[in-house]
């Protein structure tokens, strides 16, 4: 069998492993394996200082849940009317997909929701898909002006045949401006507007947006995978209420849960659509061990949502400010810097040596495109704090790993020996905050 479609990197390693694996017994490799997961398993919680905005992390309930039966069992359909398998062999799965639906349908303001893509880009897939037509023209917010890598010429909305085109970008905090949209929009006649993405400090002006979609018909989608928790019991925006025909959120990341996706919308005959295009089309067989821990994590954010979700932007704010004393530029300072969990910081050409050398010393960033950037050269480096702030550090913490930073990236000194300190600072908090990960099951019949 050809191997020819990948690239050599990936091919020396296939080639290599697959011939050492082969010459040993499997139940050493089961061991191997094993114990691949468990040193990745204390390397992250023991020695890595998560500042990664794509990332999430689960209490220990949703990862235990994760361990159970329903990781092998099908359920076709909607909660309450399967259609496979025979009604006695779904009946609990059925609840706790109703949970979802519900506790979703309150957070975000939606009348409808899809709730079973097993990524945010099956659900980016399952919207553009209902929405654009081969010809139609999708007016999008580039990765290189604050959106998702999803809508460059490699995404799923290039499968749809539809020609994109980015919206023109202005200023550097990935804001717009509505006139020079407004000309866009009349000039190009687009069928579907998308904007948020990946890199999203401020609310978007989504009502002013939504009111000049109008003027062609276009359908207005927010991506909000990175704010979900924000967009639900934060006070950063309510994309639905605002105007939006349709709304993706990652589960994961700041929501809490396993990797997932989420489509919300208030749009009858839009979701139908997007319904009809997830099944059976993309999502016959599912994870239905994740949708219960995503269960527990939406149960969690019912309690413990807004208090995180203001702890989150604190801590933002916080390590934007340290750095910014700290001799580094970040962006939108003007501003206050963000209104989200995440900020942006300009470190030019040094940016991707910086990125590796804080990996070294254990900080986890994430080197990013900022406005005028060329794809493949990234300029700056993208931090978020909700897996900070769920391992319960504050405002202290942030000046801390603020100046961590500082001496890997300013002061030249060792990532060896920064990333002691790193392990050190991570000893004095091993537990998940916002969570219900201590709560002893309560006595239902007192």
């Amino acid at each position: 069998m050809s191997l020819s479609v990948y690239s050599e990197k990936t091919l020396s390693l296939v080639r290599a492993e697959t011939e050492r694996v082969l010459s040993q017994d499997p139940l050493a490799s089961i061991f191997e394996i094993e114990r691949w997961v468990q040193e990745q398993d204390e390397w992250r919680s023991r020695h890595c200082l998560n500042l990664n905005p794509a990332e999430s992390l689960l209490s220990r309930r949703c990862r235990r849940i994760l361990d159970s039966d329903l990781a092998t069992r099908l359920s076709e359909g909607h909660p309450g009317d399967k259609i496979y398998p025979p009604k006695r062999q779904h009946r609990y799965i059925d609840r706790i997909e109703a949970q979802i639906l519900g506790l979703t349908r309150e957070l975000f303001g939606a009348t409808y929701v899809e709730w079973r893509p097993s990524s945010t880009s099956l659900a980016n897939a399952a919207v553009f898909f209902a929405g654009l037509r081969p010809g139609d023209v999708a007016l999008v917010q580039g990765d290189n002006n604050g959106g998702n890598y999803a809508y460059n010429s490699r995404g799923p909305i290039a499968l749809t045949g539809a020609r994109i085109e980015p919206i023109a970008p202005q200023g550097d905090c990935f804001e717009f401006d509505l006139d020079e949209f407004r000309r866009q929009v009349d000039r190009l006649q687009p069928k579907m507007i998308v904007i948020g993405g990946s890199y999203v400090l401020f609310p978007y002006p989504v009502s002013e947006m939504r009111r000049i979609a109008d003027r062609c018909g276009a359908r207005l989608v927010y991506d909000g995978a990175h704010l979900g928790l924000l967009l639900s019991k934060g006070d950063f925006q309510r994309p639905l209420e605002e105007g939006a025909h349709a709304l993706i959120v990652s589960t994961h990341k700041v929501m809490g849960g396993p990797v997932g996706g989420l489509v919300l919308s208030n749009d009858a005959e839009f979701m139908s659509r997007i319904l009809d295009i997830t099944f059976p089309g993309l999502l016959q067989t599912r994870d239905l061990n994740k949708y219960a821990s995503l269960a527990l994590a939406l149960n969690e954010i019912r309690a413990f949502g807004t208090p995180l979700a203001k702890a989150m932007v604190h801590n933002a704010k916080a390590l934007a400010q340290s750095l910014e004393a700290d001799g580094f530029r970040v962006l939108g300072r003007v501003r206050s810097f963000t209104q989200s969990h995440q900020i942006f910081v300009h470190l030019g050409n040094r940016a991707a040596d910086a990125e590796q050398r804080c990996q070294d010393a254990g900080i986890l960033l994430a080197r990013s495109l900022m406005v005028g950037d060329e794809r493949d050269n990234p300029s700056g480096s993208r931090l978020a704090t909700h897996e900070v702030t769920r391992q319960g550090m504050g405002e202290s913490e942030m000046a801390l790993i603020s100046s961590f930073i500082r001496r890997v990236v300013m002061d030249g000194e060792r990532p060896e020996q920064v990333a002691e300190d790193v392990s050190r600072l991570l000893t004095r908090f091993p537990d998940i905050q916002y969570s219900f990960d201590a709560a002893k099951e309560p006595n239902l019949n007192q």
